[in-house]
């Protein structure tokens, strides 16, 4: 059963289907929100609130297929309102791909011992680095580079023109750059990204 045809059938009445896409889909909106919040606890938190928000609006939906990207929105704008007024840092390292590999095991890729010790500084310099971003610029470095949404998704997700988007990444991107620089672990001509 796809999602729309659950969402009709919950809206028809069987209110008890809902479980299923909290199933469906709850682990990997945990995942996404621990990523971003960094605090098991605050997280769950937040799940819970999209899927009650979700339930409680879900006849606003209108495409019913794109139900765990309307979930996803919902939970990740909860959680950047909630950062806007409490200041909260992220621990982006949280996040592995696939080939247990995160974001910043991606910055650069050396072999032989010199090259890979000064590789891994400048991870932790860069993790320190995302954590010192502001709110707006650490919420768009994170949900591209960590999460790998498109930059069309990010600009829905944060209700922002792909313009903005763009320009906070770069931006973001600059600053990172910039204090990789001061600790000479990258010079003008490097490119992070």
């Amino acid at each position: 059963m796809t999602d729309a045809q659950i969402i009709e059938k919950i809206l028809a009445g069987k209110s008890e289907l809902f479980e299923l896409l909290v199933i469906k889909y709850q682990q990997q909106l945990f995942s996404t929100l621990i990523n971003i919040t960094k605090d098991y606890n605050m997280a769950e938190e937040f799940v819970q609130d999209a899927f009650v928000k979700a339930f409680e609006k879900l006849e606003m939906l209108k495409n019913r297929d794109q139900f765990y990207a309307w979930i996803k929105r919902i939970a990740i704008n909860n959680a950047f309102m909630h950062f806007e007024k409490n200041r909260r840092m992220v621990d982006v390292d949280r996040d592995i791909d696939e080939n247990n590999e995160s974001f910043f095991d991606r910055v650069s890729d050396y072999s032989n011992p010199e090259e890979e010790l000064l590789t891994d500084e400048m991870r932790k310099y860069v993790r320190k680095f995302v954590d010192a971003l502001p709110d707006k610029l650490r919420a768009v470095i994170i949900l591209r580079e960590v999460e790998d949404f498109s930059y069309e998704e990010i600009a829905e997700m944060l209700n922002i023109p792909i313009g903005t988007v763009r320009s906070r990444l770069f931006n973001a991107r600059q600053f990172i750059k910039q204090r990789l620089i001061r600790q000479g672990l990258a010079d003008e001509m490097s490119k992070v990204s």
